[in-house]
């Protein structure tokens, strides 16, 4: 494969002149990449990604692998996912029995059921046989009562698995829920329904934005970090960011939107021994390119100790473009943007008892006119999660 590069190197180079083609070939890195300060995509030369795939070479791992190494050094790792990405999903399940058995992770924190309902979700995870319609049940009273991805649920069967196999004596995997315990419908509403200066948009909406990653952290630190276990968070991106926070973001109603970030605020009180990763989406395209030169081979690799470190990407909602290892410590790429899938949605997800009790959340939630269940239920296997590519 070098070789290969020792030629695209010759080829690449002959526009920018032979010192560049000559330093690339003693493997020496390219002079942006020993800045301490951020470069813009624009100024890095394609002839120079043939070095990055080479440090790739030498200092990523398989997916897995980097991610069980990770537990050596860091009691709590922070998966930040794509919430359409089916891929993101699979990854998970696939490493719970290397987690358990090879990083001693006992406890997996996830976005995406309410802390209240706990006690439910850890019966589902221990039961003598896996209830499939319990863990249905499950899933269609949490969060926005839409959440209708296969991929997601499957999670909890994954857990149940991994604990059905172990020793009668040997601890058991919990999955605990983090999202806060609040009536989701009536904050949707009431966002969908009320102008951004109004009490009740300040109360309730806002309200909860500036607080929902603290809310988030509590549980994490509970129930991982202050017991002195290894554990997992999987939350969604931005949510997972330990070196970034928004900040003089604008303003709604004349409120500033700044607010703290889940994996910040656990950051900045255990140091080291919280861990942020990156589950690659194909929006850093400079990874992406370097990627191919490579044949798309999956790997994890430490960013933050890349020459990657330092490229300026945006950091998203209209926020200034900051250096990749702002919100990618570690990074797992699990191949092109064009081979990645949406989520799998559940068909029948919606029943008309939930149709009944939630039609007017999901007519203004959705923008949009139903007559019945199998209506929003097919509106959201169009609609809930937006193609990947």
């Amino acid at each position: 494969m070098k070789l290969v590069r020792g030629i695209l190197v010759v080829l690449l180079s002959l526009g920018v002149g032979t010192m560049c083609g000559r330093a690339m070939a003693d493997g020496e890195a390219p002079a942006w990449a020993n800045r301490s300060t951020p470069v813009k995509t624009s100024e890095i030369p394609k002839s120079d990604y043939p070095y990055l795939a080479d440090w790739l070479d030498q200092h990523a791992k398989p997916p897995q692998e980097y991610v069980i190494d990770l537990f050596k050094q860091h009691d709590l790792v922070i998966f930040g996912e794509g919430h359409n990405i089916k891929e993101h999903k699979e990854f998970l399940i696939g490493l719970i029995p290397q987690l358990y058995h090879k990083a001693g992770v006992r406890c997996i924190a996830w976005e995406f059921s309410r802390q209240a309902d706990n006690d439910l979700l850890e019966k589902l995870v221990t039961a003598p046989e896996y209830d499939r319609a319990a863990a249905l049940g499950f899933a269609r009273d949490q969060l926005s009562h839409a959440w209708d991805s296969k991929e997601h649920w499957d999670v909890i069967e994954a857990v149940w698995r991994l604990n059905k196999s172990l020793k009668p004596d040997e601890t058991r995997m919990r999955l605990t829920g983090i999202s806060p315990n609040v009536d989701w419908c009536e904050f949707f509403i009431t966002a969908k329904t009320n102008p951004p200066e109004s009490t009740e948009y300040r109360q309730i909406v806002l309200a909860l934005a500036k607080k929902v990653d603290a809310i988030y952290a509590q549980p994490i630190e509970e129930e991982i970090l202050a017991k002195g276990i290894k554990g997992l968070a999987y939350v969604g991106r931005a949510h997972d960011w330990t070196h970034y926070e928004f900040s003089n973001n604008g303003s709604v109603g004349g409120l500033n939107l700044d607010r703290p970030i889940m994996g910040s605020i656990l950051y900045k009180k255990y140091g080291e021994r919280v861990f942020q990763v990156c589950l690659g989406f194909g929006f850093y395209h400079p990874i992406e390119e370097v990627m191919a030169l490579r044949g798309h081979q999956p790997v994890g690799f430490d960013l933050f100790a890349s020459p990657f470190a330092n490229i300026l990407t945006p950091a998203g909602w209209d926020a200034p473009e900051v250096p990749l290892s702002r919100v990618a410590r570690g990074y797992v790429y699990l191949g092109p943007s064009a081979n990645l899938h949406t989520n799998t949605p559940i068909k029948g997800f919606v029943t008309e008892d939930m149709f009944k009790k939630y039609q007017r959340y999901y007519e203004i939630d959705f923008g949009h006119k139903f007559a019945n269940a199998e209506e929003v239920d097919q509106y959201l296997a169009k609609h809930a999660f937006p193609s990947v590519r």
